[in-house]
C-alpha cells in the first residue's frame, strides 16, 4: 500500500473547501479528524516508542487543623419571642438557648401572681440576654382577673432580681398611616398593622355621620396616633391624634383635644364637636379623677392599662344609665365589686364598677332607660376609695369613654385658640399623606 497517497487526502479536501464557500463552516470541525489520519501514519511507519515508567509512592501524613475559638460578646441585647400554645417563662428561655439557674429561682419564687406570670399564646416576650445565655430582664403585657392590662417587667439589678414596683416611663412618639382602601375598611387597617384600639377608636369618631365600613374602592384614611414605648420598645397605643377620611370625593376630618390631664374629645378643623355623645354622664356633677390608658396603679404599683375612667364622688351617690339600653350584667366580681353592664346597641356596652349597692329591681335582662338609677358609689372590689369606675366598649375593645360616650363639651375663646395653634403639626402630617401616591403608601 502506497502511504504517501494517504498524505495528500488532506490536501485534497481542503483544496475543495476552499473552492466551495459552503464548506468553509466545515474546515474547523475536519482538522482534528485529518490530524489523527496524518498522526496515524507517521506511526504506522515508524517503530512504537517505548511506555515511560511512572514509579508512584504512597504518602500517609497526619494534618493538624488550626484552633477554632467562636468569638463570645457580653453586650446585652433584646431579643423578641412569640408566644406559641403552651408556653411558660422557663420554656421560652430554654428555646432561646438562656439557663439562668438564679434567674429560674426568683422566677419560682417572685413576689408577683402567678396569673400574671401565665404567657399568652400570640403576645411577645422581650428578653435581655448576651452572646453567652446570661439572662438580665424580661418584660411582656399580660391582662390580670379585671381584663386591665399590665406591663410584668423582671429584671437585674446590682446582681439582684426583683420585680420592679416603681412606675414604668413611657415616651409617646406620633405615628402616622395611610391606607388606600382596595377592598375593605378592615382589610386595610389589618394590613397596616393599626393597633386595636386605635381601630375601636376610628369606627366611632364619624358614627354620628357615616358607617365607616361603607368606604369602598378609591376612598382613603390618612392616621396619626401616639405609640407609647418602654425603653425604646412600642408596647401599646396612645391616644388617635389626627384622623382625615375621604369618602366618596369628600373629606372629613377630625382632632383630639385635652381639655385636661384626664379626658378630651374630638372636634373638628374648625373646633366644632364631632360627636354628641350621651346626653347624660353617669355621676352628675363628678369630675373625672383618673383617665383612661396608661398609669401606675395605686394598689398593684405597677404599669397598667386603665380601661375607663374614674370619677370622685362621695358613697351613696346615685349613678345613672347615660342612654336607653339593657342591664346584661348585674352582679359581684372579685376586682371590680358590686358592677353593672348594659348594652346599648349592637356593639356598645357600658360598664359601672365599685358600686355600694345595686338599685332596688336591678336584674339581668331588664331594659332601663337614660337617667334610670342603677346603683350607688362605693368602693367594693380592688378600690382605695368611694369612686365610680365607667367603662366604654366597642365590640369588646375597651376605648376612652371621654372621646366615644361621654357628652361633648364646646371650646371656649381661650380653648379654641390653643386647639387651632397645637393642630398646625398634625394638619401638616394630613397634607403629607394626602400627597403620598398610592403606590408609595401601600409600601408600610
Amino acid at each position: 500500500m502506497d502511504y504517501r497517497k494517504l498524505l495528500h487526502i488532506p490536501q485534497n479536501c481542503f483544496h475543495k473547501l476552499v473552492n466551495n464557500h459552503l464548506s468553509l463552516l466545515g474546515i474547523a470541525a475536519s482538522l482534528p479528524l485529518f490530524g489523527m489520519a496524518t498522526a496515524f501514519a507517521v506511526a504506522q511507519n515508524g517503530a512504537q516508542p517505548a511506555k515511560p515508567e511512572v514509579l508512584q509512592k504512597e504518602v500517609t501524613e497526619q494534618l493538624s487543623l488550626p484552633a477554632f475559638s467562636f468569638s463570645e460578646s457580653a453586650t446585652r441585647y433584646w431579643r423578641d419571642e412569640a408566644i406559641q400554645r403552651g408556653d411558660t417563662i422557663a420554656r421560652v428561655l430554654n428555646r432561646l438557648g438562656i439557663r439562668d439557674s438564679e434567674a429560674n429561682r426568683f422566677l419560682h419564687s417572685s413576689p408577683l401572681s402567678k396569673d400574671l406570670l401565665k404567657l399568652k399564646t400570640g403576645a411577645t416576650v422581650s428578653v435581655q440576654t448576651n452572646d453567652l445565655g446570661e439572662l438580665f430582664g424580661l418584660r411582656f403585657l399580660n391582662d390580670d382577673e379585671n381584663g386591665e392590662q399590665v406591663l410584668v417587667a423582671i429584671e437585674k439589678v446590682n446582681g439582684e432580681w426583683q420585680a420592679s414596683a416603681d412606675p414604668i416611663a413611657t415616651e409617646a412618639v406620633q405615628t402616622v398611616r395611610s391606607l388606600p382602601i382596595t377592598r375593605s375598611v378592615s382589610a386595610a387597617l389589618a394590613k397596616a398593622q393599626v393597633p386595636r384600639d386605635i381601630r375601636a377608636q376610628l369606627t366611632e369618631i364619624f358614627a354620628d355621620q357615616f358607617n365607616i365600613n361603607s368606604l369602598g374602592k378609591g376612598d382613603r384614611i390618612n392616621l396619626v396616633y401616639e405609640t407609647l414605648l418602654y425603653n425604646g420598645a412600642p408596647i401599646a397605643a396612645g391616644n388617635l391624634l389626627a384622623v382625615e377620611i375621604k369618602r366618596a370625593g369628600k373629606l372629613h376630618q377630625a382632632f383630639y383635644f385635652a381639655h385636661d390631664s384626664e379626658s378630651g374629645a374630638y372636634y373638628d378643623a374648625q373646633g366644632k364637636p364631632i360627636k354628641q355623645g350621651f346626653s347624660q354622664q353617669p355621676v352628675a356633677n363628678a369630675r373625672i379623677s383618673s383617665g383612661f390608658g396608661f398609669r401606675k396603679h395605686p394598689i398593684l404599683r405597677s404599669l397598667r392599662l386603665h380601661s375607663g375612667v374614674d370619677y370622685a364622688a362621695a358613697s351613696g351617690t346615685p349613678i345613672i344609665a347615660p342612654a336607653d339600653g339593657t342591664l346584661v350584667k348585674v352582679e359581684r366580681q372579685n376586682g371590680y365589686g358590686n358592677m353593672v353592664e348594659i348594652r346599648h346597641n349592637q356593639k356598645m356596652t357600658t360598664l359601672y364598677a365599685h358600686m355600694s349597692q345595686f338599685a332596688k329591681g336591678a336584674r339581668a335582662g331588664k331594659s332601663v332607660k337614660a337617667g334610670e338609677v342603677i346603683g350607688y358609689v362605693g368602693s367594693t372590689g380592688r378600690s382605695t376609695g368611694p369612686h365610680l369606675h365607667f367603662e366604654v366598649r366597642i365590640n369588646g375593645q375597651a376605648v376612652d369613654p371621654a372621646t366615644n360616650a361621654l357628652p361633648t363639651p364646646g371650646l371656649s375663646s381661650t380653648q379654641l385658640a390653643e386647639f387651632k395653634s397645637g393642630n398646625r403639626q398634625l394638619t401638616a402630617h394630613l397634607q403629607l399623606l394626602r400627597e403620598l401616591p398610592t403606590n408609595i403608601a401601600l409600601l408600610d
